[in-house]
């Protein structure tokens, strides 16, 4: 059986994709490996790379070619199609350490754990400087220990990058990520948690995730663009959280309303890059509204200084807010 099976969303990435398949060209574990390439319907061009891996390396590489649904819908087929005992997704214009993934692979051949933690950088497009580090430090931290996930869910957050969950429950957990629709890693951060009973963390970093592309879903002039699909995220993550509170233990009910409150922030970011305007305060205002009367939890659960300044100050200090904000990404 693989024990690791890497989903790669290859949309219109050929300028990238080889200098990501060759992360995965590690002779000592590519028994192990399984390499989906999952073309969202982006044409030939990526086909033609991935049928030239497949060729390379049969054993671990893999094309599925796909009518266009968005990175979800990557997400969704590649649980679907995974035989690994573990199940990772990377981006077709990010890269990996190869000394972090076979780390990874040879920790997962006795693993049993519902979620290994790795670690992560990123890097510049333009420089392939190394410009921040994706870090889960908290006191007492012991490298390769089951933690049952209560005992650290206060501690760390955990995102997409850093995940390698359990297939199985990937399979099992009875929800797709929205598809045709930007900002999933959100859904995956938090669909599977009711489901996490043990979690390890990993010594190396394994995801390098590139920064500084103006296509990047991330880039704050697309967050406007996109900000419907932001909204949508949001709201199936509040119906989400609303639905299993009951069902979870505490410290993953905390968990899951402080990881719902992180979107509700950059909702808020979204907004507040626009020029200052009536209707853009009244958005944050009318969310403010809908969630502190029911969705209580998550709205205590903000912690952004920017987001409180609001609150005490009635919004009265929203041109600031909204300055502050498209100065610090360059909006104006």
């Amino acid at each position: 059986m693989k024990q690791l099976t890497i989903s790669i969303a290859a949309y219109h990435v050929e300028k990238y994709l080889p200098e990501t398949l060759d992360c995965f060209l590690i002779p000592e574990v590519k028994e192990q490996l399984e390499v989906l390439i999952i073309n969202d319907g982006s044409g030939e061009g990526i086909n033609e790379i991935a049928r030239e891996y497949e060729k390379k390396c049969p054993e671990v590489f893999r094309l599925i070619d796909k009518e266009n649904g968005g990175h979800g819908s990557t997400v969704n087929r590649g649980i679907e199609e995974a035989t690994g005992r573990y199940f990772k997704t990377v981006d077709g214009d990010d890269l990996v350490s190869s000394e972090g993934l076979a780390e990874l692979v040879a920790y997962l051949e006795t693993a049993e754990e519902d979620l290994v933690v790795t670690d992560y950088t990123c890097f510049d497009d333009a420089t392939k400087e190394i410009i921040g580090e994706g870090k889960h430090e908290f006191s007492g931290k012991e490298y390769r220990k089951t933690y049952a996930f209560e005992e650290i869910c206060d501690k760390v957050y955990i995102n997409m990058h850093a995940a390698a969950y359990r297939t199985e429950l990937l399979k099992n957990m009875g929800r797709r990520l929205d598809e045709h629709c930007f900002y999933v890693d959100a859904e995956y951060n938090l669909y599977p948690i009711p489901f996490v009973k043990t979690v390890a963390f990993l010594e190396k970093p394994v995801y390098s995730y590139r920064l500084g592309m103006s296509t990047q879903s991330m880039d704050i002039r697309n967050m406007q663009k996109n900000c419907a699909h932001h909204e949508m995220v949001l709201t199936h993550l509040l119906n989400f959280y609303q639905e299993v509170k009951e069902h979870v233990s505490a410290e993953k009910r905390a968990y899951l309303a402080k990881g719902t409150a992180r979107i509700l922030t950059s909702q808020y970011k979204i907004y507040l890059s626009y020029l200052p305007a009536e209707e853009h305060k009244n958005q944050i205002r009318a969310w403010e509204k809908r969630v502190r009367e029911e969705y209580p939890e998550v709205y205590k659960s903000v912690s952004n200084p920017a987001v409180k300044m609001l609150r005490c100050s009635g919004y009265l200090l929203y041109p600031l807010a909204s300055g502050m904000c498209r100065k610090a990404y360059h909006c104006d």
